[in-house]
């Protein structure tokens, strides 16, 4: 899950009224593109929140309302409300909004993610796991795990291959990154460390999980 940068709102929505309208009027109006446009400049193409490329086909892909509208009918078209999610039944907004065990979290407690960065509550595994970072405040714990439980992170065998496979893909160019950082002469190439970082953190930004990714460069965790 990558922090996200949200946009102006699609001028769309702006058309609409909870208690006036009902989210249907978007795909009755042929609308449902024009907000796929707006997502896909915040979130690059990637769903917001396993991180896995969205194709372009309305059904394999939907728009999202973090806080479902069953629960607050006045945010249906608030764009703040709204994200572009996989099709996936087992995670992301599906499985927010159709497992029993996610419908009893609070979304409050949840990392909501164009407002906080989920790499403050979480730590992407080389092994395409997620897990809450150790040593999070008791409140920060709660958000961490809500969210790997809500969106089912940690619990879909395909996206944890997915991620592995993204990590296979830089795992060699990091490992040797990590070798010469633990060194005994690793200040000596201090500078040159520095940029191959620099280098690979930029190359890795607008990939599919770049959270993971990043995550493997900067900490190379295993377990």
């Amino acid at each position: 899950m990558r922090k996200l940068l949200r946009g102006n709102a699609p001028a769309c929505l702006t058309r609409f009224k909870h208690g006036q309208d009902n989210w249907s009027v978007i795909a009755i109006n042929n609308l449902t593109n024009d907000i796929w446009v707006k997502l896909n400049d915040m979130q690059r193409g990637y769903c917001a929140y396993c991180e896995c490329v969205i194709p372009e086909d309305n059904k394999k892909r939907h728009i999202e309302h973090f806080i479902q509208r069953s629960k607050d009918p006045t945010l249906t078209f608030t764009w703040a409300n709204i994200f572009g999610s996989c099709n996936n039944p087992n995670r992301c907004g599906n499985h927010k909004d159709d497992s029993l065990a996610a419908k009893k979290i609070d979304l409050n407690k949840v990392c909501k993610p164009d407002v906080q960065n989920s790499g403050d509550f979480l730590i992407f595994l080389n092994s395409g796991k997620v897990r809450a970072i150790t040593k999070l405040t008791v409140q920060d714990s709660e958000i961490a795990n809500n969210t790997i439980t809500i969106f089912n992170l940690d619990g879909d065998s395909t996206l944890e291959n997915s991620r592995r496979t993204a990590i296979a893909g830089e795992k060699r160019f990091a490992d040797e990154y990590w070798e010469l950082l633990a060194d005994e002469d690793a200040n000596e190439i201090a500078e040159l460390l520095e940029t191959t970082l620099s280098d690979a953190l930029i190359r890795i930004k607008d990939l599919a999980h770049s959270t993971a990714l990043e995550h493997l460069w900067k900490y190379n965790e295993y377990f």
